[in-house]
């Protein structure tokens, strides 16, 4: 179709303003448009992140060469006439806006050639201005360079994040627009390496496979679900409840055809797992949904990454039915530990287990031998405050037996505390003074060792290292390998060594000595994540990422049941311990009650009176 300006009136309705912001918002328009013009193929090279450089080369229908200059004159587009052709729009441009917007701000070099024609046509913009077009030859489709981004705007160029960062933004996006284009097989080069590739051959699952490892392929579970009334119809793939990410950077949403976020889709995303996902723990998800263009409204975001919605019930609830249909569908994974106990067995295996773990946390952890079981918990439901009085007993008092049972054995000291129990084998509950505290005893735990663990320097020990059996094998997603090799000097000096296989593919042979060798390929994968966010927040030290992770390792769990010994011991330490109130993720260790508090809440006027 040919290019065309579009009117005045039309133009001011959909006009966005500027769409580019850094090297990934050029790579995205030329991407898109390399789509929408059919393509099959879309090759990527890139140099310093995309400021030096930035070529897409596609095999798509290609450009005529009468309409060259009007691809750079701005609201003049092949996709729509009209404001009306926008309820039934099926590309992902429309505006008219990119190219212009680009050639403002860089060299541009575009080179195209239609099936037609008998040779290619170059057109060269800088700085807006077109300086040359002439005859060449070329391959049918379309090349875009851009070169020197924001050479004429310094103000705007100082504020590009460094090479390594600005190429991961532009990894990331082409692995998610790989993702929803499985029918285009995209390569991504940077300085002449290969970071990403795709095979192009329409299967969702192998483009899975080549960004996040054909392990995680095989596990993912297929959602297919249609509205009938609507004709609205969801299709894609989740990952089964045992595979998590620690933030939702992993869910990919299209929107007939264009890649968007939404906050709602992915809340009834994660609403169909229900209770099957950990707590602060997403899914791996590719979503795609197919509406009548007619219900949705694409020109909400100048980047075209928000889409307004006729009717956003419907498509909370097709999203919320399809997944949990989806897993209902499937069976537990057998990697799932229940899977291998047998139904009669599983409170005996749950207690063994418990068992186990306890008695391993006394051995490294803490030099307390005291067998469990010597202590009081705590287990009180908040339904019991409102809850009838309890039957009198031959005293004629109200009488519960647990209760009695802590007052029977006096509170022991820890300093200044003074320990009262375990509540939910996950809490420990203490009095200072008139105070009642409630401590996280792994929040508590998590504190004191990295504490421990930055006093003594453990980064430069030398000594902190365990090989491991069976090496860790890890597929990691392209925009990780991009910024690894950086990252490698600090996780070896830190206690891992890390091998590369292949391109994206690294095995384990060592981690850090406190994590022997039970560590799981997801506390690797959460650890790599956090250190890449790291690199993006200046403010924030990386070793810090790797000692948090260690000592979050180290330390006990919620729901393990420990001795009075071991109670009295963590709260020794934690109450000797610098910025206890915290641990070092910034959540809170303990929760205190003042005794005031407490009276007014009972309604008692005096302390300690019967009224």
């Amino acid at each position: 179709m040919a290019i065309k300006v579009l009117d005045k009136n039309t133009a001011e309705q959909i006009a966005a303003g500027e769409v580019i912001e850094n090297p990934a918002s050029v790579v995205k328009e030329l991407v898109e448009n390399a789509l929408d013009a059919g393509a099959t193929r879309v090759d990527l090279d890139i140099e310093n992140g995309g400021k030096s450089l930035i070529c897409v080369t596609d095999n798509g229908q290609g450009i005529e060469e009468k309409d060259l200059p009007l691809a750079f004159k701005r609201f003049a587009t092949s996709k729509i006439t009209v404001l009306d052709d926008l309820e039934n729009l099926a590309s992902l441009g429309f505006r008219g806006e990119a190219l212009p917007s680009i050639g403002a701000v860089a060299r541009v070099r575009l080179t195209s050639r239609t099936e037609t024609a008998l040779s290619g046509t170059r057109i060269i913009v800088e700085g807006g201005e077109i300086i040359g077009q002439d005859d060449t030859g070329s391959p049918v489709g379309t090349r875009v360079e851009v070169r020197d981004l924001f050479y004429n705007t310094p103000g705007r160029l100082k504020f590009l994040r460094a090479d390594n960062v600005e190429t991961t933004r532009i990894s990331t996006l082409v692995s998610e627009l790989a993702l929803t284009n499985p029918q285009a097989a995209f390569t991504l080069k940077s300085g002449g390496r290969v970071l990403f590739s795709s095979p192009g051959d329409g299967v969702l699952r192998h483009v899975i496979g080549s960004l996040y490892g054909s392990e995680t392929a095989e596990t993912m579970i297929e959602v297919d679900r249609k509205d009938i009334s609507t004709g609205y119809n969801i299709n894609g793939f989740i990952s089964a409840p045992h595979m998590t990410r620690s933030s939702r950077r992993w869910i990919t949403l299209v929107i007939n055809g264009r890649l968007v976020k939404d906050a709602m889709i992915i809340n009834a995303l994660e609403r169909g797992y229900e209770d099957l996902l950990p707590r602060q723990r997403h899914p791996l998800a590719i979503l795609k949904l197919s509406v009548p263009p007619e219900v949705i409204d694409v020109n909400v975001h100048p980047a075209k990454i928000e889409i307004r919605f006729q009717k956003p019930e419907v498509i909370k609830g097709l999203t919320f039915k399809a997944v949990k249909m989806a897993l209902q569908g499937t069976h537990k994974h057998p990697a799932w530990p229940e899977a291998a106990i047998p139904p009669g067995a599983r409170n005996s295996a749950s207690t063994t287990a418990k068992k186990s773990s306890n008695e391993a946390w006394k051995a490294d952890r803490l030099p307390g031998k005291t067998a469990p079981g010597d202590y009081r918990v705590i287990n009180r439901k908040a339904a019991f405050l409102e809850a009838s009085p309890l039957a009198p007993g031959p005293s004629g008092k109200a009488q519960d037996p647990e209760l009695d049972q802590v007052k029977e054995e006096p509170a022991r000291s820890t300093g200044d505390l003074h320990l009262i129990g375990q509540f939910m084998q996950s809490y420990l509950v203490a009095q200072r003074g008139e105070q009642l505290l409630l401590v996280d005893q792994h929040a508590a735990h998590e504190r004191i060792h990295y504490n421990q663990l930055k006093n003594h320097d453990y980064h430069s020990s030398g000594t902190n290292k365990a090989q491991l059996t069976i090496p860790l094998v890890l597929d990691l997603p392209p925009a990780w390998c991009e910024r690894l090799p950086l990252l490698l000097p600090l996780l070896e000096q830190s206690g891992f060594k890390l091998e590369q296989l292949e391109e994206n593919k690294y095995q384990v042979r060592a981690v850090p000595f406190a994590f022997r060798e039970n560590i799981s390929r997801t506390e690797v994968y959460d650890l790599i994540e956090d250190l890449v966010k790291a690199e993006n927040e200046p403010d924030r030290d990386p070793r810090d990422t790797i000692l948090i992770t260690i000592a979050c390792h180290k330390s006990i769990k919620a729901g393990q049941a420990l001795s009075r010994e071991e109670m009295e011991q963590l709260l020794r330490q934690w109450e000797k311990t610098p910025q206890a109130g915290y641990c070092p993720h910034g959540r809170p260790t303990v929760i205190s009650f003042n005794r005031s508090d407490l009276d007014k809440s009972f309604h008692r006027s005096g302390r300690g009176r019967e009224d």
